[in-house]
């Protein structure tokens, strides 16, 4: 997972968090610091083998389709 999918992940769960909890303004740093501590613990627990409720964005393949012939 590269950097990007990465903050991208941290950005929706944070995003989340602050839904979830009453759309409180003014604790984005709090919320931000809690998702990069979430994704970073279930990403850690993924890399050993645990199975988490993380689910990795979906990674764009620019390879044409295979074609089969009939």
């Amino acid at each position: 997972m590269h950097g990007k999918q990465v903050e991208d992940c941290i950005s929706e769960r944070s995003h989340a968090l602050w839904e979830r909890e009453g759309r409180k303004p003014g604790r984005e740093e709090e919320y931000r610091k809690r998702a990069r501590i979430e994704i970073e613990h279930e990403l850690r627990l993924a890399l050993e083998g645990y199975s988490t409720a993380f689910v990795p964005p979906q990674l764009s393949i620019s390879l044409p389709p295979i074609r089969r012939s009939a």
